[in-house]
């Protein structure tokens, strides 16, 4: 008996290839028109009826452009290039994305939704912001020992100042708004990592669009280490959630020259990890991350040297919140999405549940050292509640593709799964 042969996998139609053909001619002649148009100040085709239609516009300012043929021209051919690059652009795009793999096009949504979200922090964070007269963008990035405790906060600071090195004609607000255009982009891409950690790639991006909600609330004076923290405790807690101590320690050093409360990961991994590995791998783990963090803070006291390193505030926060009315902004930025964390509580993991140490190790911190009325410092619990509020999200979806299953009380009645089922 003989074997039958397996049919090979034909290619694709030939009509299939003939329109493909075409679209990408299409596409590539929109780019080339749209590159012509740029650069061409003659004669238009339908120059006369734009220029018509510009005399008629409600723009002050548009009529009187419309009327002089040379900027006329100019914003007519930049519209034109400007539209038919964007069709050639599409139509190339929609080619490629057809045959991309399963695996290529999870990348290209990945890198697609960190970009979304970052832009959407940096408009947040340019609309909402205001320069602090204890802490200026520009005396920090030329002198930052002349600022007590924020002159060692100093990574994304580098950042904005090697921008200025490369082009000196920037300006120091540029500058620090393209380091936290970085920022922004690294800390939204971590959280997408670790929400997928948590939940699976499917709810990644929600993660991260619920990221931009809890960094936005967030925003108050401008400084350069608040998005990078998010940043350094999603990378974090990544990596100790999944064992990799290495990265952990790098990321605690890093982190260090960010802002100082990098050290609160250090509790927190010995909090999720002393019982589950065994004393020889977690102890020194914990103590090389210690060391490499009052390693760095004493490198940075004796580059930089200042005479106090905390600024106490137990008797102020005592009193302030009930005094300034900026309290409210604070409980309106985080009462309900704590709410909602403490409710998803009981659902999730219990290595996530252990993470959880690290609201009550800020809320200590900022008692002794910082101000309740700024929302801002509790940043570094943004990972923590978004993967509380995925997990319950998760759990929810579950429930619901398990639909109505019937229960044994009456006749062939059916009932809705409880939470508690």
């Amino acid at each position: 008996m003989t074997a039958t042969p397996i049919p090979t996998p034909m290619g694709p139609p030939r009509s299939r290839n003939r329109r493909e053909t075409v679209a990408a001619g299409a596409g590539v002649t929109c780019l080339l028109l749209a590159c012509w148009f740029a650069l061409w100040r003659g004669a238009m085709p339908l120059e006369s009826l734009v220029a018509a239609a510009g005399r008629m516009d409600h723009w002050d300012r548009g009529r009187t452009l419309a009327s002089a043929p040379a900027s006329l021209r100019k914003y007519y051919g930049l519209s034109l290039a400007v539209s038919l690059g964007m069709a050639g652009l599409l139509i190339l795009a929609a080619l490629a994305w057809r045959h991309l793999s399963e695996k290529n096009r999870g990348r290209v949504w990945q890198a697609g939704s960190a970009v979304a979200c970052a832009c959407a922090v940096l408009l947040y964070l340019t609309k909402m912001q205001y320069e602090g007269e204890w802490a200026p963008i520009a005396v920090l990035m030329a002198h930052p020992g002349s600022l007590p405790l924020y002159g060692h906060r100093l990574l994304f600071v580098w950042l904005a100042m090697s921008f200025r090195a490369v082009v000196p004609a920037l300006a120091p607000l540029t500058c620090y708004y393209a380091s936290q255009a970085v920022a922004a982009l690294v800390a939204v891409y971590a959280v997408g990592r670790w929400s997928a950690a948590i939940t699976g790639e499917s709810l990644s991006w929600l993660g991260q669009v619920l990221s931009v909600v809890l960094i936005s609330t967030c925003f108050s004076y401008r400084d350069f280490y608040d998005i990078g923290i998010v940043f350094f405790f999603a990378c974090g807690l990544l990596a100790i959630y999944r064992r990799k101590y290495g990265w952990f320690v790098l990321v605690v050093v890093a982190g260090t020259l960010n802002h100082e409360n990098a050290l609160l990961l250090i509790p927190a991994a010995a909090f999720l990890i002393y019982d589950k590995e065994p004393r020889r791998v977690w102890v020194p783990v914990i103590a090389a991350a210690l060391l490499g963090h009052f390693l760095v803070r004493a490198g940075l006291q004796a580059a930089i040297p200042f005479e106090h390193h905390v600024s106490w505030g137990v008797w102020a926060n005592m009193t302030k919140p009930f005094l300034l009315p900026e309290m409210k902004n604070s409980v309106l930025a985080l009462g309900g999405w704590y709410a909602l964390g403490l409710m998803s509580w009981s659902g999730c993991d219990a290595r996530l549940r252990r993470l959880t140490v690290l609201f009550p190790l800020l809320f200590g911190v900022t008692l002794l050292f910082g101000q309740f009325q700024e929302a801002r410092q509790f940043a570094a619990f943004v990972p923590v509640l978004v993967a509380l509020l995925l997990s319950n999200t998760r759990r929810s979806l579950a429930l619901e593709a398990r639909g109505p299953r019937p229960v044994a009380r009456g006749a062939g009645r059916l009932e809705m799964p409880t939470c508690a089922s």
